[in-house]
């Protein structure tokens, strides 16, 4: 048994959606990568710093570095674990963020509460890429005959 045209159909849909999502989620990381790179530059201005804290534009410029690699992934690779392992780093940051706002003053502000809201969609997407199966493993299915 092998393809029939509604599979064929099936996939490109998926492949379609996946790579939809994928795009979001790239330029929601763009987005989160200019706003850190913007405070890290100091055109942005965030809540006062604790002593131990990083400089900030160390912390801007690692952060935005980091949301800029997650672009690229996502604009050139469609890997479950990729997507997996950044969702759980979405999560972390998320609650880090947080747990460390007693620290801050103001706790919250509107960079921070902007850049959470943009995680928050990175991370609905990547939730999606990982709980999906990527084409090319649906191809390979024993369900598809193939």
């Amino acid at each position: 048994m092998g393809l029939r045209f509604d599979d064929v159909a099936d996939l490109a849909d998926v492949a379609r959606r996946r790579r939809r999502v994928r795009y979001l989620a790239a330029l929601a990381s763009v987005a989160t990568a200019s706003l850190y790179f913007g405070i890290g530059l100091g055109l942005l201005k965030v809540s006062d710093a604790t002593k131990d804290a990083p400089p900030i534009l160390i912390f801007g410029a690692s952060a935005g570095a980091a949301f800029v690699l997650g672009a690229v992934l996502l604009l050139a690779f469609d890997r479950r674990i990729l997507w997996l392992l950044g969702a759980l780093l979405q999560v972390v940051v998320i609650v880090m963020y947080v747990r460390v706002s007693e620290q801050r003053n103001p706790p919250f502000e509107l960079w921070g509460i902007t850049i959470k809201a943009l995680q928050v969609v990175i991370l609905a997407a990547l939730g999606y890429l990982a709980w999906t199966k990527p084409t090319e493993e649906l191809r390979t299915s024993p369900f598809l005959g193939r």
